[in-house]
């Protein structure tokens, strides 16, 4: 079928131009059935089909086909077929006007099933529609507004609207000021006219026509009539499918208030009498009051007069003169009285319902003119506009409402209304307002442990009402959040909304209001405002208002979560490795402790430095106990030893090294401690274990037994320790006391050996603690080593002599070379010696190795027996490496003035000279060398010394190097020395004080030297920059002696920037200078006057003038001040304002009575230019 307009289109009238095609099938009416499938976008329908006419088919069988688009559509090329392919009538040449019909005839529809396909011009199938023979011979199918096909009238309704189309309704609104009365329906002004028009499908449009106009006019939107007059409008609208509804009519009466009818008086107040007269008169006249449909007074003359009439109404009343059928017209304006109100109190505090203050008395006194307004109504109406007491003016005016509950009826403005009259269209009124003042509530902070960048920690407030204590968010409420003076979460709730909005969750708990945040939300840092507004009452007025405030801090460089579990215990030895779970952040929740930010290498190298678990745990987990699983979260196996115990994981952020932790508590377990907790290996040894429970109690039957752990799998055991086990029985040694005595001889080095404790309570609950023994190498090896100073970088040959017991000693060997670092990490146990490479192995007592060292320091030989059993720790002999020294002539190049210049390069090692390559840093090879940012030159070192030629200093930085010795295998390593490349020495000579000042001329000396001779350097391009313009100007090059004078008028204060062969050398400040005028010579005790200007000779108004340092005072607004010296001899007249350059000069006091000489005044206008005004002096 069709998409029309289902349903009835209510409101402002809607015009459907297309009604856009939709495949979907079309619903049965009634018993009949036909099915249709179309294409979107063909506005082609076939409305009725008469398949089945009286008498012979042939060439009697009709479609109607219906246009529905806004332009007329050619069907030439089209064809329409049934299932047997037979072609239906001639399309060709036919085309259908915008909403029209076409009627085509043919032959070979089936009185039975049929489908009817429609094809456009392409072949493409755009419609096909199948019926059943369910319609009456010579009765048609016809389509209805509901999209159903029902059986049509006899004959069908061909070309012309379905007869079961229903036509649209129509109806008028008019908008004005209406006044009924016994004459008919009156309009005062204009009138608006409104047409809507309903419809079972959609709309074409709607036609309106005022009477005796002979043409429609289509309605698109509210029309006006302007009056005066009686007017008849005509109107009727038509559906999508061309049904028509009958025209209908409205008629419009408007008053005609602008004719000749007089009336007097125009305006009066209300309960007075006055005489009516009304002049020019015409008809039937009647005075109207308001709200009244017959007329008070009534005539028939031009002249009318009506005394002593008394308005008892206030309003408008109408004189109203009805001539032929039209009405002239004339308003009174009858104003009510004034009551004067006076409502006490005048404010009061809210106060909780229940709670002493909450009932409160509101009277006061109403008059008219000073006297009694008795028996006026009073009413007390609460602000949601509820009367919730009445009263009537008593005769001396006075008026009372007892025992008002405020606590229930809530804050806000309440008005004492006084009226006379009816209530809507009083004769007397006036008011007056009592406001309940709302109440700030009890606000508290009570928990603060939100983290910036988290989602972690909560922001906690205790809300009460401050009468009592309880509970205040209990009813309606507004809950806002301000973060920099703007919103940023708020939470509102009351009958009919609970929305939360922003990225804190609010939740409230009786007296506690939460804060929260959920990820992927996280807490800002900063400071915050929460304010609350609480309606206790529901009626949509605040009683409580109040803030507080709360800081959110930033996170620190590091934070951790914990996520496993916060409690464990201490297990049997098989489930006694257990995991930690944590999380580790940044500073925000999206920067995960990754090895990438912690720094850990892909082969775990540092993760024990950055994820520390110390505590009571057996050892401190070796890297192969940790696993990085995603988002920052890593699982790290411990093995806990004891009962009532702590672990705790540091976690270090590098480059800012700060520190986070999680603890562990252990619950359930014993305690073991051993001594001693090292042994040496081969070496019989007493071993002491004692055994409490986690209380303290000693433990008198336990199972102790001693294990070697298994080298490859940490925690493991792996085989028993000869003599290492004992069963408790309280006696000495074996439990008394809770001590256990064991002589062992341990068969391992380097090995831990696992003490293992398991008891039963009394209650039958099995305990186990655990600790460790290390069973350490003999540190019995003594090793010499040459030589003591090593060249970094160079592949240096060892010689290395072993000796046990003073004697030379022949073993199987590993040698490893440790920094400090690691030495002292070896001799505290915490560095594993098998993490490391051997630089080498023997099996000699004297030998020889080689090895180079890139990095200064002192190092140590650590040398053990494969089998870990001999050593040489505590007594590592060491040496110490040292990087070669490159000296350079000259040892400073000057950018663009050192040109093809030779550097010679001496390279020595503590003292002596050295023979390699130097890698200058800073140096590229063109014709010559230049200098040059990350580029590298080598040169070959012979003895100690080697050059370059032809260098010239083209780019400021510094030449660094490294240097390779010549032995074979050595390497490159940063060398000290350093060649500089920098600008020359600058100086401003002139002005000394650097300042330069507005618009007058300036002389600026500048000086360039070579920084190394202090020679001054000759050709040199200068440019400056001013204010009133950023681009460089060249204003000269220096002379033989680096001299450049050169004259500036500055038009803007800001900075002159100076640059030599373009890089910046120095600035002047540009100053409004202040210039004191006055006689050089003055008389003694005689005043005058000084006059302070700029430089450029403008008044200065405030400037502070001094004498000898002395404050006289500060300038008017012509820049003057008096002075009357009272002792002879030179005094310093200086002026100094914020913004300006001070001024000074020296005047002479004289006795005397000769004249001074007068002062003068030198005045400087510089016209605004885009450019700075240069003047270049040369010097010959």
């Amino acid at each position: 079928m069709y998409r029309k307009k289902l349903g009835k289109n209510i409101g402002s009238l809607v015009i459907a131009a297309v009604i856009v095609a939709s495949a979907f099938t079309i619903l049965p009416g009634e018993h009949r059935k036909a099915d249709a499938l179309v294409v979107p976008g063909v506005p082609l329908v076939i409305t009725e089909i008469m398949y089945n006419p009286a008498g012979v088919d042939t060439g009697n069988e009709w479609i109607e086909l219906y246009n529905m688009g806004a332009s007329e559509l050619n069907l030439s090329g089209w064809t329409i077929k049934d299932d047997a392919d037979n072609v239906f009538g001639d399309l060709t040449g036919v085309v259908i006007p915008a909403y029209g019909y076409y009627v085509l005839n043919g032959s070979d529809l089936n009185n039975g099933v049929e489908t009817i396909h429609v094809f456009d011009a392409t072949a493409t199938e755009v419609m096909n529609i199948t019926y059943d023979d369910t319609a009456t011979e010579n009765h048609s199918l016809e389509l209805n507004e509901a999209d159903e096909w029902v059986e049509g009238p006899e004959g069908g309704t061909p070309g012309a609207v379905n007869s079961v189309m229903v036509p649209p309704v129509t109806t008028a609104t008019l908008e004005d000021t209406l006044y009924s009365w016994d004459i008919g329906d009156w309009y005062v002004g204009n009138v608006t006219v409104t047409l809507t028009a309903t419809d079972n499908s959609s709309l074409k449009g709607t036609q309106y026509k005022m009477a005796g106009d002979a043409d429609w006019t289509m309605y698109t939107g509210p029309f006006v009539i302007e009056g005066p007059g009686v007017f008849e409008i005509n109107y009727y609208s038509i559906d999508i499918w061309g049904a028509e509804e009958p025209a209908q009519t409205i008629t419009v009466q408007i008053l005609n208030t602008s004719s000749a009818l007089e009336v007097t008086p125009t305006t009066a107040d209300w309960n007075t009498t006055h005489t009516i007269v009304v002049k020019n008169a015409q008809g039937n006249v009647g005075l109207y009051a308001p709200r009244e449909t017959t007329p008070r007074k009534t005539g028939t003359s031009a002249y009318i007069q009506w005394s002593l009439f008394t308005f008892d109404v206030s309003g408008t009343w109408w004189v109203v003169d009805e001539v032929g059928g039209e009405a002239n017209a004339a308003p009174i304006e009858v104003s009510p009285l004034s009551i004067d109100v006076n409502a006490t109190p005048d404010t009061l505090d809210y106060t909780k319902l229940g709670v002493e203050g909450s009932i409160q008395t509101i009277e006061g006194t109403a008059e008219i003119d000073g006297a009694a307004a008795a028996g006026a109504t009073v009413n007390l109406i609460r602000p949601d506009g509820t009367i919730i007491g009445t009263d009537t003016v008593a005769a001396d005016g006075t008026f009372r409402f007892l025992d008002i509950n405020i606590g229930n009826n809530g804050a806000g403005e309440y008005n004492v209304s006084v009226y006379i009259g009816n209530a809507t269209y009083p004769d007397a009124s006036g008011y007056d307002t009592v406001t309940v003042n709302t109440v700030v509530p009890n606000i508290t902070l009570v928990n603060n442990d939100a983290v910036g960048g988290f989602d972690i920690g909560s922001v906690t407030f205790d809300v009460t009402y401050p009468e009592d204590g309880a509970a205040l968010l209990a009813s309606y409420y507004n809950i806002s959040i301000y973060k920099g003076g703007e919103l940023y979460a708020w939470y509102i709730y009351n009958d009919t909304l609970d929305e939360q909005h922003g990225p804190v969750t609010f939740a409230v708990a009786a007296k506690l209001l939460n804060l929260t945040v959920v990820a992927p939300n996280m807490w800002e840092a900063g400071d915050y405002t929460i304010k609350i507004w609480v309606d206790v009452t529901e009626d949509g007025n605040w009683e409580y208002i109040g803030e507080s405030t709360y800081t959110v801090a930033a996170a620190p460089d590091v934070n951790t979560k914990l996520l496993s579990a916060a409690e464990i215990d201490v297990k049997d030895q098989a489930n006694n490795s257990q995991v930690i779970q944590v999380q580790i952040f940044g500073k925000n929740m999206t920067t995960y402790g990754n090895k990438t930010n912690l720094k850990i290498g892909d082969n775990m190298e540092n993760v024990t430095d950055r994820i520390k678990v110390e505590g009571d745990v057996l050892y401190a987990p070796p890297k192969e106990a940790y696993q990085y699983w995603k988002d920052g979260i890593w699982n790290i196996t411990v093995f806990p030893t004891k009962g009532s115990g702590t672990i705790y994981v540091n976690v270090t952020w590098p480059d800012t090294e700060a520190v986070a932790s999680e603890k562990v508590d252990i619950k359930d377990g014993g305690a073991a401690t051993v001594e001693p907790t090292t042994i040496i290996v081969d070496t019989l040894t007493d071993i002491t274990v004692t055994v409490k429970d986690n209380y303290g109690n000693i433990i008198a039957n336990a199972q102790v037994t001693l294990y070697y752990e298994d080298e490859g799998t940490p925690y493991a055991l792996d085989g028993q320790v000869t003599n290492g086990s004992i069963t408790g029985d309280g006696s000495s040694g074996k439990g008394l006391n809770g001590i256990y005595e064991f002589t062992i001889s341990s068969e391992y080095a380097a090995r831990n050996i696992i003490v293992v404790a398991t008891f039963q309570t009394p209650g039958g609950d099995t305990f186990y603690a655990y600790a460790k023994i290390r069973s350490q190498p003999a540190h019995d090896l003594t090793v010499a080593l040459t030589p003591g100073d090593v060249l970094a970088g160079e592949h240096t040959e060892f010689t290395v002599n072993i000796t046990r017991g003073n004697t030379s000693y022949a073993d199987n060997f590993e040698f490893y070379i440790l920094n400090a670092t690691q030495r002292q990490q070896l001799q505290d146990g915490e560095l594993d010696i098998a993490t490391l490479t051997p630089v080498y192995t023997s099996t000699k007592a004297n030998d020889t190795f080689k090895h180079n060292i890139t990095e200064e320091g002192t190092y140590y030989l650590y040398v053990r027996t494969t089998d870990k059993k001999h050593d040489n720790m505590d007594s590592e002999p060491s040496f110490e490496v040292s990087k070669a020294s490159v000296t350079a002539t000259p040892s400073l190049l000057v950018k663009n003035v050192d040109k093809n210049v030779t550097l010679d390069f001496t390279v020595s090692w503590n003292g002596n000279p050295v023979n390699g390559t130097l890698y200058a840093h800073g140096l590229q090879e063109v014709a010559s060398y230049h200098t040059y940012v990350n580029a590298t030159v080598t040169i070959t070192i012979v003895n100690g010394t080697g050059n370059l030629t032809n260098v010239s200093a083209i780019a400021i930085g510094n030449i660094t190097f490294e240097f390779q010795p010549e032995a074979e295998h050595s390497k490159k390593v940063e060398a000290d020395g350093v060649v500089q490349v920098t600008t020359p020495t600058v100086s401003i000579i002139e002005p000394a004080e650097k300042v330069a000042f507005l618009a007058e001329e300036n002389l600026i000396t500048i000086q360039v030297k070579h920084p190394l001779t202090g020679n001054g350097i000759q050709g040199l391009k200068v440019e400056i920059t001013t204010p009133t313009s950023s681009d460089k100007h060249e204003i000269g090059e220096t002379d033989a002696n680096g001299k450049l004078l050169f004259g500036i008028v500055p038009l803007l204060t800001g900075k002159i920037h100076i640059y030599v062969e373009g890089e910046h050398a120095g600035e002047i400040d540009i100053w409004v200078g202040l210039k004191v005028v006055a006689s050089s010579e003055v008389e003694k005790k005689q005043e005058f006057t000084i006059r302070i200007t700029t430089r450029g000779g403008k008044a200065v108004s405030g400037a502070t003038v001094k004498v000898d340092g002395t404050t006289l005072g500060t300038t008017d607004e012509n820049g003057e001040i008096k002075y009357k010296p009272e002792e002879e001899g030179t005094v310093t007249i200086t002026a100094e304002k914020t913004g300006y350059y001070a001024g000074s000069m020296k005047i002479t006091v004289k006795a005397g009575a000769e004249e001074g000489v007068p002062g003068f005044e030198f005045v400087g206008i510089a016209i605004a230019i885009t450019l700075v005004a240069l003047i270049l002096r040369r010097r010959r």
